[in-house]
Formats: C-alpha cells, sequence, structure tokens
C-alpha cells in the first residue's frame, strides 16, 4: 500500500523522471503534469495529497496553479510545494504568500525533496488525523445537541400548564433554563379534599444530571400525595428518598405547601428554598401589603435524619403568592451589586392584576437589573393566585 499520493508537475521532463524515481522507490503514488493546465486535469481523476510544483511553466504556472488550488474549497487543503530557481528570502515569502505550504530553491538534491516530502506527510497524516476528530466531536456534539432538545422538551412537558387553574387557585410560571435544561421544578396538583399540593425545588448544578434529580424530587413528591398527609410529611419522606437515591454532593431546596381554600389556610415546609413573597389582595393589582414567608430549614437530601418544621400562614381569597428560585435574585452584576430578594420585593410592590403580565413583568424588571449580565442559574418564577 502506497504512503500517498504526489502530483509532480515540471515542464522539464527529466526533473519530472528523477523526482518520480525516488517518490516510487519511497512508497508514493506518483502522478506526473508538465504544466498547470495538466495537473488540474490530472487532479480531476484523482486528487493527490501533496503537489510539488515548479514555479516558471508554460501556459500555466506554478503560481497560478498555486492560487487554483488553494482558492477551490475542494483542493484548498492539499498540501502544496513550489519549487522555484529564484532563491532568497523575498522569492520564498512570495510563495508562501500565493498560499504554498514550502518552498524548495533550485537546484535542488533529490535527498533534500524527499526530506520535505516526507516531512509534508508527516503534517498530512495529522491533519487528517485532526480532521477525523473533529468530524467525530461535530457529531457527538450534534447528537448531544439533539438529545438535549428532546430532553429540553420532556423536561417542560413536565411542568403545569400555562396559565393553569386548580381548586380556588389560578396560576402561571417563567422557566429560564441556564442551558436550554436544567435542574428547577416545579408543580401544582389537586387533592381529593379540594385542596392543593405545591411544590417549587430547585436542584444543586445544572444540566442533565440537575435534570434528572428534578424529575426525581417531582416524582417523589407526586407519590406522597397517595398518603395524603400535609407538607411535613412529604418533606421527611422527600429528604430519606432523595438521600437514598443521589450522590452525597446532591441535594435540593423546595417549598412544599398544601393550600386549602376552604380555610383560606397554607401549610407549608421550606427546605432551604428563598422565601415567597405573599401580597396581601395582589390579585387585583396595585400596591399592596407584603410579606416574607419565613422558615428557611434544611436541603433535600443531605441527610436523612435532618428535621423539618412546618408551618402556616392566612392565604385568602384576591392574595397572591410569588415563588422563585434563586437563580431569579442571584446575579452578579459588573459592579458586583445582587438583585437580592429585597429588590425582588421593590419589583412586586406595584405588579398588573393579570398574573401572565405580571410573571412577565418581574423577569423584565429583573432582567434589566442585571443588564448587560445574563441569568447564570436556573430562573423558575410562579405567580400563584388565590381566587373563588
Amino acid at each position: 500500500m502506497h504512503k500517498g499520493v504526489v502530483l509532480v508537475v515540471d515542464d522539464e521532463a527529466p526533473i519530472r523522471d528523477i523526482l518520480s524515481f525516488y517518490l516510487k522507490r519511497a512508497g508514493f503514488q506518483v502522478l506526473l503534469a508538465e504544466n498547470g493546465r495538466v495537473a488540474l486535469e490530472e487532479m480531476a481523476k484523482l486528487q493527490p495529497d501533496l503537489i510539488l510544483s515548479d514555479l516558471r511553466m508554460p501556459e500555466m504556472a506554478g503560481d497560478d496553479l498555486c492560487q487554483a488550488v488553494k482558492g477551490d474549497p475542494r483542493t484548498r487543503d492539499i498540501y502544496f510545494m513550489l519549487v522555484s530557481a529564484m532563491d532568497g528570502l523575498a522569492s520564498k515569502i512570495g510563495g508562501l504568500n500565493l498560499g504554498a505550504d514550502d518552498m524548495i530553491p533550485k537546484p535542488f538534491h533529490a535527498q533534500e525533496v524527499m526530506a520535505k516530502v516526507e516531512s509534508a506527510f508527516r503534517i498530512i497524516a495529522m491533519q487528517k488525523e485532526i480532521k477525523r476528530q473533529n468530524l467525530e466531536l461535530t457529531r457527538f456534539q450534534d447528537r448531544m445537541t439533539a438529545e438535549l432538545a428532546l430532553a429540553a422538551r420532556l423536561q417542560a412537558g413536565l411542568l403545569p400548564g400555562l396559565p393553569g387553574q386548580a381548586p380556588g387557585l389560578r396560576y402561571t410560571h417563567r422557566y429560564l433554563p441556564a442551558e436550554g435544561i436544567g435542574g428547577d421544578i416545579y408543580t401544582i396538583l389537586p387533592l381529593p379534599d379540594q385542596s392543593s399540593a405545591f411544590m417549587i425545588a430547585d436542584v444543586s448544578g445544572h444540566g442533565v444530571t440537575a435534570a434528572l434529580i428534578s424529575a426525581m424530587v417531582k416524582t417523589f413528591f407526586e407519590s406522597q400525595m397517595r398518603f395524603g398527609k400535609g407538607p411535613l410529611a412529604w418533606a421527611q419522606a422527600m429528604n430519606r428518598d432523595l438521600a437514598r437515591s443521589t450522590l452525597p454532593e446532591q441535594f435540593a431546596t423546595a417549598f412544599l405547601a398544601r393550600l386549602d381554600p376552604a380555610r383560606d389556610i397554607m401549610r407549608y415546609v421550606a427546605a432551604g428554598h428563598p422565601a415567597p413573597l405573599l401580597i396581601r389582595q395582589g390579585a387585583g393589582g396595585g400596591r399592596c401589603p407584603m410579606e416574607s414567608l419565613g422558615g428557611k430549614g434544611y436541603m433535600l437530601g443531605i441527610d436523612e435524619a435532618l428535621p423539618f418544621a412546618e408551618q402556616a400562614c392566612r392565604f385568602e381569597l384576591g392574595d397572591r403568592l410569588v415563588h422563585f428560585t434563586d437563580g431569579l435574585v442571584e446575579v452578579e452584576r459588573e459592579d458586583r451589586l445582587y438583585l437580592g430578594e429585597e429588590g425582588l420585593q421593590e419589583i412586586c410592590m406595584d405588579l398588573p392584576a393579570d398574573g401572565e403580565q405580571a410573571a412577565d413583568y418581574i423577569i423584565e424588571r429583573a432582567t434589566a437589573f442585571n443588564h448587560p449580565a445574563p441569568f447564570t442559574d436556573d430562573v423558575t418564577l410562579v405567580v400563584l393566585d388565590r381566587v373563588q
């Protein structure tokens, strides 16, 4: 098997013959042409790996051939060596400026030419390997992009409809994953007694692993609905399941709540999650009293034995809850300022009555505050209104 294909282009037959002899003896396949025009005809039959061309030839000179080869996307990667009787730095620079990969001065020694050819083929081999690896990488990236797009669609399918209704509730959300797919999740489920179970969670990390764990968190939460009970029991069971199913460095913050419209009560557990904002009569829009629900406790999944505390608050007709993950408020600006939960409270001081418009307003104001810094973490925002 030959080492590669070399096209020798020279108008002097003896030079073609001597170069052909040495090249064939070294194991190369050799094509011959007396000028650039004939060389292009030969290349149409078999594309060489390397062209060894004289500079001065009738009909089509070596510099014109070099420009034709390097100017064509189909042939521009062919290694091109110009042979020139014009010695000196200026001649070499001129040849390289034409696009030639190397220059050989005339008169030359056949051994010198062969050494350069062998060196060139080592470079050619490395270039081919790089191209092969780049092609494999491109194919891998394409597969990953397609799989991530599919995973993002599947993850979006885990979120409730937009907008949505539950007994005595109207809600909407904005979900902005940092990498197309992320570790935030939320769900709201109707319960047999006409109350609703609500969860918003933020899994450590980003990307596919975080998305997988967020799906597990949602599954663990929904599985607890079979047993009834309340947020404290949910948190304890979810913490146990998550601690047993993930690595030690993986955890989730969560806010778990049972919303009871019949009694105007919300019972909840804050498991290391930012406290939601409760806006009294906020569903009607305008400036209304606001409070941040406290009780930030331990995160889920760190240790099976961690204690959690359940709290309760009034959640009456016309009230509004703004739930969020920390990606919304923890963007570091160029001046190192953060929006923070206090900044979010200022944004929420005067929201539109319509939940969709309110959600858009919060995202727009937070984005404007952070500009030009983008959101770097997953962002989930849920606006939940207490209605008839």
